[in-house]
């Protein structure tokens, strides 16, 4: 009966995955470029406002340098966010990449 019950949930969670990626302005690998940078962003904006005692921040600054690095609009980036929260599994999945890459990043960095 265990074995059953583990490979129906082992089925279920391979089912899961199979879900395609949002029609979206962004393909996959881009938005979790844009979105990794958005996390480093707000990362950078809340050390700043920590050490300055909540001064005046460019957050908005950095985000429009960031668009522009990256070759694509604040709408863009929106509207392909948004429908990956209308598809939390691949959602969940994008934010997985983009922290694994941060702490690849983040490992590289400390050697």
């Amino acid at each position: 009966m265990r074995t059953g019950v583990a490979l129906l949930l082992l089925f279920l969670v391979a089912c899961g995955g199979s879900e395609k990626p949002p029609q979206a302005p962004l393909d996959r690998k881009k938005f979790e470029q844009v979105l990794m940078e958005s996390l480093l962003i707000e990362a950078r904006v809340n050390q700043e406002i920590t050490l300055d005692k909540g001064g005046n921040t460019p957050a908005a600054h950095y985000y429009e340098e960031m668009f522009k690095k990256e070759g694509v609009t604040k709408e863009d980036f929106k509207t392909t966010y948004d429908a990956y929260v209308k598809q939390p599994d691949q959602l969940k999945s994008v934010y997985q990449d983009v922290l694994n890459d941060l702490q690849q990043r983040a490992d590289s960095t400390s050697h």
